[in-house]
């Protein structure tokens, strides 16, 4: 079988394990009949690998996989990265996979996952052949099938459409999501794929954004079948939609986690869920809300209330004191205290800080990363919304910002 390895070029600057990538593809060369890199030939300079390099110049994952699909006539192509290493000949099973299940149009391996500090997760996973839509129930399938170190069948995307480019870096596991009465995902049961991810911001939008559209796809029913909807529905409904807001939350998507923690409390009043929504008022910085509901009215006990309402007040007045600090030109006072901080409190405003400093210090990208994940938490606070616009505009990402504004509010 002819099979194409298609590689994405992930890395902006050094990458630590290229030797260790481009062996596992010489581990494998002989199942491949061509080789497409979306970086340029220099990645494979020091090997004598052949490859067809499209130099393209982007970070958008989707046209970089486009690009691959674009450029290729078989029928089979294995997905990598520039940071995914191969197991020795690991090809010849994932091919048995599919002459035992030849209907099916995804293999996948076992993964492991490690980041840019070098901590290691190792994900043993399950086959859900012919039970595909058992994703949903995750709302996380990036934990259940690797988006590298897959094969899969070019005449799928000719039936259902490519890959969103809008969803840049989560385009694979949307492209499931939106297919996953369409397809046959089949696992390699014996095999694993290593794949590092070297950059420590990712933008979690997209993966909140996902999940949003498939809620929308699919029967809230399908996320959630083994509830008792016939028993008790407004139960069933209050935990369903406060099960997605804590993915939601996971993904740093605090908007939408409250509209949903507040759907969650319409249905079935409960103590857990209002606990959740307090918080992730507290984490957006909204804190005369928190204190709104950190109330015995609200249901909770007076020690309880006590206890939230200080918490409530000592983050409010630190952030106060630090932005007052800020104001009067006091970042080293600052920066010297904000390690400490964080041990407390990670909230919105405290990104929002954060970036101001990097920026004052005329750190310019790293002041954008920080302003926009403090967006991410909170895109309704003025003050932050100022700050991203204005450092975007500067640094000529005002099209990213717009597409995060848009991802976010989307319910």
């Amino acid at each position: 079988m002819k099979i194409t390895l298609g590689i994405l070029k992930t890395t902006k600057n050094e990458n630590p394990v290229k030797d260790e990538v481009i062996e596992g593809i010489q581990d494998n060369l002989e199942y491949f009949d061509e080789i497409i890199y979306t970086g340029n030939e220099d990645f494979f300079e020091d090997s004598d690998i052949e490859v067809k390099a499209l130099n393209l110049d982007t970070d958008n994952k989707a046209v970089m996989r486009n690009a691959i699909l674009d450029n290729t006539s078989n029928e089979l192509i294995m997905w990598i990265s520039d940071t995914t290493i191969l197991e020795f000949d690991m090809i010849p099973e994932m091919l048995e996979k599919l002459e035992e299940s030849p209907d099916a149009d995804i293999l996948y391996p076992n993964m492991s996952i490690i980041d840019n500090e070098g901590r290691e997760k190792i994900f043993r996973l399950e086959d859900l052949y012919c039970k595909e839509k058992d994703i949903l129930m995750s709302l996380k399938p990036e934990n259940h099938v690797p988006e590298y170190g897959i094969i899969t069948k070019r005449s799928i995307f000719d039936k259902f459409g490519k890959f969103d480019e809008n969803f840049k870096d989560y385009d694979f596991y949307n492209f499931l999501y939106q297919n996953l009465e369409n397809i046959r995902l089949k696992f390699a049961e014996f095999n694993y794929v290593v794949i590092h991810y070297l950059d420590p911001f990712i933008d979690t939008s997209y993966r909140s954004y996902a999940l949003k559209k498939a809620l929308k796809k699919y029967n809230i029913k399908d996320f959630f079948p083994k509830l008792s909807w016939d028993e008790n529905e407004n139960l069933a409904v209050s935990t369903a939609y406060t099960a997605v807001g804590d993915t939601l939350s996971d993904y740093y998507d605090l908007f939408s986690a409250s509209e949903f923690y507040r759907k969650a409390l319409l249905s079935f009043y409960n103590k857990l869920t209002l606990l959740k929504l307090i918080k992730t008022y507290f984490n957006m910085g909204l804190f005369e809300e928190a204190k709104k509901l950190a109330k015995v009215e609200q249901g909770l006990k007076p020690e309880e209330e006590k206890t939230y309402q200080e918490e409530i007040n000592q983050a409010e007045n630190l952030i106060k004191s630090m932005e007052e600090a800020i104001n009067e030109g006091k970042v080293q006072e600052i920066l010297s205290v904000i390690n400490e901080v964080t041990n407390h409190y990670q909230g919105a405003p405290l990104y929002n800080i954060i970036g101001v400093i990097e920026y004052y210090m005329k750190n310019y990208d790293n002041a954008y990363k920080f302003f926009y994940k403090a967006a991410t938490l909170n895109p309704l606070d003025e003050d932050i919304i100022h700050n991203l616009t204005s450092v975007a505009n500067q640094l000529g990402k005002q099209e990213d910002v717009k597409g995060l504004f848009k991802r976010v509010f989307e319910i």
